[in-house]
């Protein structure tokens, strides 16, 4: 369990005494943050809140860990700074990428990295959770992840949405056409997807999305994109991306019919990141876009 994630949640809801408004504060959907306080609890074998149908409010308990929860963050937070100054001391730059980006977008962001600091670019491809907590306790200095996502100390850059295609089995009804596909006669196969555990609120989202498309699919765990294009290719699944690049033997690539479903991803980083080394990532997405 990533404890000082957890953390978070127990202060962000003691904060806002109201389960909605904390979810919203960490650009959350509401569900993953009450199962995270139970594991929270349940890990520190004692109840934080007293819920009610007005909100909730801190037990005896709760109020005593507050401040030392509050200490704990500040504390990681501090060692992810001094962490980072020594970084810097070494002329490297540490650029996270999530995975779904894929490896031609990863090059390109780590080129326009390097152009914009004039540093030596270190790479790291991850999940989007992953990239978060590294960006946050200071070993990651700047990444572009899923959105949305719970950001904990990492601080939020712009947000750019890219354009997704679908990848199904040569032998999928759907794919017998050159057009787009409509994605509700995709209902009743699953789409490829990454754990939620790699980035639980952009998950939540693309199903919400998909049910709402009339295609209410269940998820496929791909806990990357070469296991996702095995799926697609096995006809077990279908896969929306944004990578262009992304093919395989038996796997086509069609446009997505009607309203787009887009990949959302942001840049995050760590405090003192310069404001054009964002811009300049979030211009490189927009132009592979």
């Amino acid at each position: 369990m990533d404890l000082l994630r957890h953390l978070t949640f127990f202060v962000a809801v003691a904060e806002e005494r109201h389960f909605g408004r904390a979810a919203a504060r960490l650009g959350m959907t509401q569900p993953p943050l009450s199962q995270g306080l139970r594991r929270l609890e349940a890990r520190l074998g004692t109840s934080l809140f007293d819920r009610g149908p007005g909100g909730v409010s801190p037990t005896a308990a709760g109020r005593d860990l507050l401040p030392r929860a509050r200490a704990l963050i500040e504390d990681a937070a501090a060692l992810g700074r001094a962490a980072a100054r020594h970084a810097e001391a070494a002329r490297v730059l540490r650029l996270g990428v999530v995975a779904d980006l894929g490896p031609a977008a990863t090059a390109r962001l780590a080129v326009r990295a390097a152009a914009a600091t004039g540093l030596r670019v270190a790479p790291t491809v991850a999940t989007t959770v992953a990239l978060v907590d590294a960006v946050s306790d200071g070993t990651v200095d700047v990444a572009v992840v899923a959105h949305p996502t719970v950001l904990e100390s990492a601080r939020a850059g712009p947000v750019v949405a890219l354009p997704t295609e679908v990848l199904l089995s040569a032998g999928h009804p759907a794919a017998a056409g050159p057009g787009p596909v409509v994605l509700r006669t995709l209902r009743g196969t699953a789409t490829a997807t990454a754990p939620r555990a790699h980035a639980p609120a952009a998950h939540d989202l693309l199903l919400d999305t998909l049910d709402a498309r009339g295609c209410p699919a269940g998820p496929a765990d791909a806990a990357s994109p070469a296991e996702a294009l095995a799926l697609v290719a096995t006809g077990a699944a279908f896969l929306l991306t944004a990578d262009p690049g992304l093919a395989g033997d038996g796997v086509v690539r069609r446009p997505v019919a009607g309203e787009p479903v887009p990949y959302r991803v942001r840049v995050v980083h760590r405090d003192g990141v310069p404001d054009g080394l964002v811009g300049a990532l979030a211009d490189a997405l927009r132009e592979g876009a």
